[in-house]
């Protein structure tokens, strides 16, 4: 296993980003994309919108379908894939509130009526699949939007979408996936419930781990998106960093389980780039970005996504899976990412074995391509790899420039 050192140290928070194996992760809708992303290099899933919550296993009290949930793992371990299995979604029949909308239809958002329902769910998925999940995430985008604790207004998100009970609700649901995991197999990992960066989400995070969320998890999960570039997410995830500090949670590792840009409609604003070129470049930024910032897993939602994703021959549609297979095995030699910026130019140093290099590249909306003369041999890959001689002049732009500097 390649090891990520991350020598990065967070000087203003005084906090040093935890060491972890590097794992490139995705989202597969369908159970038939999962061979063509792991071909690709990526080595772990996420499961979630494939039809494996709980409402899904357990549609009825009495009655349990495993049968989809069979074929991902089924798929899973023929790729030798790390599955993290997002676990939450209340069934209606289960649900304190099964006439509340959510995002799945009704009753899905609430917490159950009885927890000792969800208690006999999770022992019953970690026993029955033992030894073959790697880690459980009890919920997806927890948001509480009626809790009174928050100083704002719906602080915790919006109330059609995946948690709509209280702080103090989730923390129970989350002993109870942490007690019974344990329990049925203590080798597997459990995972924070994911929080989303938007609205006052750090208020958010901050009272859950004041409620004694962090006394359940193995490791935090949270959903790094960002609008029209990678750096964006930088500030959240040093915010983040500062609120496990304050309820002494530094040491406790940071998985980004989602995130994922559409294209097609950023497309628009990068004229000057093919549609490949930009799934090369958001990816590849991306990692290195979150890597450097000690993110240490990093789950692209979602391979096989209409609208965020790159193919599916169920789907028809191919947009630049080439592109995104070249960005994933670009990465997946990389051990370590040091990345900073001075204005709009950012450098990551970068090291793969024995070979150490820099990533060049320009951020930021309308960016201007600047002339540059390098030192050293350099390349940047579109369609056919271009190959730039020590001391020849070129442009850069958003699209990054490895710079063969060993220095």
């Amino acid at each position: 296993m390649i090891k990520i050192i991350i020598s990065l140290i967070l000087v203003f928070l005084n906090i040093e980003a935890s060491s972890e194996d590097k794992i490139l992760g995705f989202h597969a809708h369908e159970p038939v994309s999962i061979k063509k992303a792991a071909d690709t290099g990526y080595t772990a899933i996420r499961l979630w919108d494939t039809g494996t919550d709980w409402a899904s296993l357990k549609p009825e009290k009495n009655l349990w379908n495993f049968v989809r949930i069979n074929e991902y793992l089924r798929i899973s371990e023929n790729n030798k894939l790390k599955v993290l299995w997002t676990i939450g979604n209340t069934p209606r029949w289960a649900s304190a509130r099964p006439n509340e909308k959510c995002a799945y239809g009704f009753g899905c958002a609430s917490e159950p009526r009885d927890i000792d329902d969800w208690r006999k769910y999770v022992y019953t998925i970690a026993a029955t699949f033992r030894g073959r999940i790697e880690c459980y995430e009890p919920w997806n985008e927890v948001s509480f939007p009626n809790d009174q604790i928050f100083k704002f207004p719906v602080s915790g998100g919006d109330n059609h979408q995946f948690f709509t009970g209280s702080v103090k609700g989730m923390v129970d649901l989350a002993k109870v996936t942490y007690e019974q995991v344990k329990l049925a197999d203590p080798s597997a990992c459990v995972v924070s419930p994911s929080f989303h960066n938007s609205g006052h989400w750090a208020e958010k995070f901050d009272q859950y781990l004041a409620a004694g969320g962090g006394k359940y998890v193995d490791v935090i999960s949270q959903h790094f998106y960002f609008d029209d570039e990678p750096e964006q997410v930088i500030p959240t995830i040093r915010v983040m960093r500062q609120v496990m500090a304050k309820h002494g949670l530094s040491h406790i590792p940071i998985w980004n389980t989602e995130v994922g840009i559409s294209f097609e409609k950023l497309a628009k604003r990068w004229p000057r780039m093919s549609s490949e070129e930009l799934v090369y470049t958001l990816i590849l930024r991306s990692y290195l970005i979150n890597f450097s910032e000690g993110v240490s897993r990093v789950y692209w939602y979602a391979w096989d996504n209409n609208d965020m994703g790159f193919f599916s021959s169920k789907l028809k549609f191919d947009f630049g899976s080439a592109a995104a297979s070249a960005a994933i095995r670009q990465i997946n030699k990389i051990e370590s990412s040091n990345c900073q910026s001075t204005n709009d130019l950012w450098q990551c140093r970068v090291k793969a074995g024995d070979r150490r290099f820099k990533v060049v590249w320009l951020a930021g909306r309308n960016v201007i391509p600047r002339t540059v003369v390098f030192k050293y041999n350099a390349t940047r890959w579109n369609q056919l790899t271009e190959f730039f001689p020590a001391g020849r002049k070129i442009q850069i732009d958003g699209r990054p420039v490895v710079v063969n500097d060993d220095s």
